[in-house]
């Protein structure tokens, strides 16, 4: 009796093997992930740091690594994963993708562990961690330039303004300079604004539009041609003048310029849709923070309190709520925001409140309310995780590629 060859499933890719090559299909799925991981290790740690003392050795002091690693480590993967993704849209070119992409993220997980290893002198752990920013930078270049998209240059530019900044702070750690690293994160804050500015003039008149059929947001061009300018003449003004009635001044019409465009983009009915309402509010918190900034420039706030209205608040939400609507939208997903995520939404917009008024109101329970706001952070970024990293891992739900 003769043996029927029946073909072996062995030839099929494993399910373990789809995940790893689906996770490196498209630039915002690897980053977005350890983004989301990396949020909660990064406020965990600190608390931990904070209150029982639990600081291994590392390379930076404590609020150095917080405040640095929320700028270039953080929400750097949060804009290299969005970044690699959307200038594929904007020039139709392939981005990073497998093997790729998978060295892009081990670079930056390679800066993020660099601090952390006794041995290695400073001027690699700079090395290292510097490397990253250029690198991103002329990937997503390569693209705008061969289809000479002149006009997204600025965003890879915005990419090697954040590298000088954090260029600023390593000079300081190495003894290079003195009181650099003040400037360097003022530069990286700045940076981070500006292509918040930049991404968000782009993605929210449109999100909102799609979202909410007959509504028409308002572009006025003055203000599109001037809510970039006036960012920059506050940053130029804070690096040169700081707490001067200028750097107010600045501030202030940033604020108002910013506000003006917010007002136009808006409806109420975005707060019908917490995928549209949790951008919207991050942007809010970016006029916010522009007015704190005035006034602690006239010495009427803490500056530590007026920056957490931007990185509690603006950058805080906005990477959260971009990362949970480009993963749905990109993995062939209805862009619905599941009960799970709404509750992150809220827990992550009550955070910023906390954060920055609940200080002024009753300064002697500062510490109290970091926790409070710390754990509100954490919870809302694990609820991401859970939810998204099966989008993430996954292959597209409708089947394309991508």
């Amino acid at each position: 009796m003769h043996r029927m060859n029946i073909p072996l499933q062995a030839s099929e890719p494993s399910v373990e093997k789809r995940r790893v090559v689906s996770l490196l299909a498209l630039g915002f799925r690897p980053f977005f992930l350890v983004a989301g991981i990396f949020a909660v290790l990064l406020m965990t740690t600190f608390v931990l740091g904070l209150v029982a003392g639990v600081w291994h050795y590392n390379y930076f002091s404590l609020f150095t690594w917080h405040a640095h690693e929320m700028l270039f480590g953080y929400a750097t993967a949060v804009i290299a994963g969005f970044l690699l993704t959307s200038v594929r849209n904007w020039t139709g070119m392939d981005t990073a993708t497998g093997s790729g992409l998978l060295l892009l993220v081990l670079l930056w997980l390679a800066g993020r562990l660099a601090s952390a290893i006794s041995a290695l002198p400073g001027w690699l752990i700079a090395a290292v961690d510097l490397s990253f920013l250029p690198i991103l930078a002329i990937v997503i270049s390569i693209p705008i330039i061969k289809v000479k998209q002149y006009r997204n240059i600025p965003v890879p530019l915005l990419l090697l303004l954040m590298s000088i900044g954090n260029a600023l702070i390593y000079a300081e750690m190495l003894e290079l300079s003195f009181g650099s690293m003040e400037h360097g994160m003022t530069i990286g804050t700045g940076a981070l604004l500006l292509l918040m500015s930049v991404i968000g003039g782009r993605v929210m008149p449109f999100f909102t539009e799609r979202g909410l059929p007959g509504v028409m947001v308002t572009r006025r061009k003055w203000v599109e041609s001037t809510v970039t300018p006036a960012i920059v003449l506050w940053l130029l003004l804070e690096l040169t003048l700081p707490a001067s009635i200028w750097v107010a001044i600045a501030a202030i019409g940033a604020a108002v310029v910013n506000g003006i465009r917010l007002i136009g983009w808006g409806s109420l009915r975005i707060w019908q849709q917490p995928m549209l309402w949790i951008i919207h509010l991050a942007y809010a918190w970016l006029v916010a923070g522009f007015v704190m900034q005035g006034l602690a420039a006239m010495g009427w706030m803490s500056t530590t309190i007026a920056l957490h209205g931007w990185t509690a608040g603006a950058i805080g939400l906005f990477t959260l709520g971009m990362m949970a609507r480009v993963a749905l939208g990109h993995t062939g997903r209805s862009i619905t925001a599941s009960p799970a995520m709404i509750f992150a939404f809220v827990l992550l917009a009550l955070v910023a409140p906390v954060r920055v008024l609940l200080p002024l109101l009753f300064p002697s329970a500062t510490e109290t309310v970091l926790l409070i706001a710390a754990v509100g952070w954490i919870s809302a970024f694990a609820v991401f995780v859970w939810v998204y990293t099966p989008h993430l891992v996954r292959s597209r739900a409708d089947g394309a590629e991508g």
